[in-house]
């Protein structure tokens, strides 16, 4: 493909090169290999289920563990998805000349029904009612659509809260009785409960550069308070996607997108572009959690089961397992191995880290032993969109655990159709991981993603349609050659908020509410 001469400095003013560029738009239209799934991971058979001994055991080793632990939590763009349904309503329902139950009754709106009859339990809604007082409104006598519309508004337009152009992490999603609370709090409160070392708590959030100064204010109002409340100090760091991850779009045509200024666009390449964030800690242990995840403090399954255990059992199944896998990493280096070590460093390999491949010599063993680590919780699937546990073939013949996306999965084809719609689990994201290898040398994380991975998905750029690219997910093909570990844990554990409709779920309410 030919350049403009313009376009030259323009991708090296991005840190990124004519050959990375040619290597993506090749991607864009020729797309990614389909997996091969061999059937999906399910309950003792790619799923561990743990009884209560063996969580209590785990809780232990972890408790009893002095690895560093860093909690790293995805936070990047704004709220914009979140609040899509209610900018719809914004804008058509003022249009429709239809009465507002009926016109909540349409299909597209249905869902909307129970959240305006629910709206005082939003965190932000006395907020949004003081805000419309004053500007003279008088909130309590206007008509259910009225209501609604005005709410709407002032929760979303310029001349309101304007909170879809926030980032989600900074918007108030639990309401307790002294004050409110954003997910960027919560994930504090819960980090102190699980990631402490010597009283100190390390927190990483990735998000937009644009909203640094944000984050940065609000942590200034907030840590000292927190501090206080929980007893733990907290080292808390930002960053950002690196520009030399971004890619390019094409056009209808299958031509290079540009901007009305005729410049290459580039864009985000997904969360898979964090791999090189993570590849940047220092700690023995990593817990890995969306920005959204986070519970109520005070809901009812939060105070009866509360999320932190699970995080310590997954964290302590790691560390039993990198002991063993360490035991024989150092036994096989040495020249006169044991070929009982090899064989049970074989067993190991299949039974505990599931990886079924034919291993000739002590160096395949070693050398399938010697990744990263990963314990990830598994949900129930209780029809949520999203990845999924399965064992899939990999290029070498080898079959492993692996998360997949439905868009990596070629439904045409109804055997490996039939096999998606068996999984039984859902991937909430809920990861432990570790970065160091038996010497204690920090592994080069990039090493182990498959770059066949990646996604091309259709997106819209000013209104236009485009196809986008992005890289190997960080939780898939970015750590597709990673050894893997699924363990069942409870769905309440998984409260994501993916809608604004799903603050008035159990999940983010406290008990009283439910």
């Amino acid at each position: 493909m030919k350049f403009h001469p313009k376009d030259l400095l323009h991708i090296e003013n991005h840190h990124l090169s004519i050959e990375k560029i040619e290597k993506d738009i090749d991607y864009l239209k020729r797309g990614f290999p389909n997996l091969e799934v061999v059937k999906p991971a399910t309950l003792n058979d790619g799923i561990i289920i743990l009884d209560p001994q063996e969580e209590d055991e785990l809780i232990s080793i972890y408790q009893k563990s002095k690895l560093e632990a860093i909690k790293f939590v995805p936070a990047s763009g704004a709220a914009s998805r979140m609040f899509r349904m209610l900018h719809q309503f914004m804008e058509e329902y003022p249009a429709s000349q239809i009465d507002f139950e009926t016109f909540l009754h349409q299909d597209d709106y249905k869902d909307l029904v129970s959240f305006f009859d629910a709206i005082e339990h939003l965190p932000f809604y006395e907020d949004l009612k003081f805000a419309l007082k004053g500007k003279g409104v008088d909130f309590d006598s206007l008509s259910q659509g009225d209501k609604a519309l005005r709410f709407t508004k002032q929760m979303l337009s310029s001349e309101g809260f304007h909170m879809a152009n926030m980032p989600k992490g900074l918007i108030p999603f639990h309401k307790y009785t002294e004050e409110k609370l954003t997910a960027f709090q919560e994930h504090l409160f819960e980090a102190a409960r699980y990631v402490v070392k010597d009283k100190e708590a390390k927190v990483h959030f990735t998000i937009s550069k644009d909203h640094l100064d944000k984050f940065q204010e609000k942590l200034k109002d907030i840590k000292p308070a927190i501090e206080e409340a929980t007893g733990v100090n907290f080292k808390v760091e930002f960053s950002f996607q690196n520009p030399s991850t971004d890619t390019v779009c094409l056009d209808t045509n299958g031509d290079l997108y540009r901007d009305g200024e005729g410049h290459i666009l580039f864009r985000p390449a997904g969360h898979g572009a964090l791999i090189q964030n993570l590849n940047a800690l220092k700690g023995d242990l990593v817990f890995i959690k969306n920005i959204d995840n986070v519970a109520h403090q005070d809901s009812e399954e939060e105070k009866s089961k509360p999320t932190h255990k699970y995080k310590s059992i997954l964290a302590g199944k790691l560390i039993q397992l990198q002991k063993k896998a360490f035991g024989y990493l150092k036994a096989l280096e040495k020249e006169a191995c044991d070929k009982t070590i090899v064989k049970e460093a074989k067993a190991f390999l299949r039974h505990q880290l599931n990886i079924h491949v034919e291993l000739q010599t002590k160096e395949d063993v070693f050398y399938y032993l010697n990744r990263p680590i990963r314990v990830c919780g598994m949900v129930i699937n209780e029809g949520a969109p999203g990845g999924g546990p399965f064992w899939i073939k990999n290029e070498d013949n080898s079959v492993s655990l692996q998360i997949v996306e439905k868009s990596q999965i070629d439904l045409s084809q109804p055997d490996q159709k039939e096999k998606m719609e068996a999984s039984t689990h859902f991937n909430p994201v809920d990861i432990v991981c570790s970065l160091k290898d038996y010497k204690g040398k920090t592994f080069n994380l990039q090493d182990f993603v498959d770059t066949n991975k990646g996604f091309v998905a259709n997106k819209f750029v000013g209104g236009k349609p485009v196809k986008g690219l992005e890289l190997p997910g960080l939780w898939n093909g970015g750590m597709a050659f990673w050894n893997t570990v699924f363990v069942e844990v409870p769905a309440h554990t998984f409260n994501p908020v993916k809608t604004v409709l799903d603050l008035l779920k159990p999940g983010h309410q406290p008990e009283k509410n439910v």
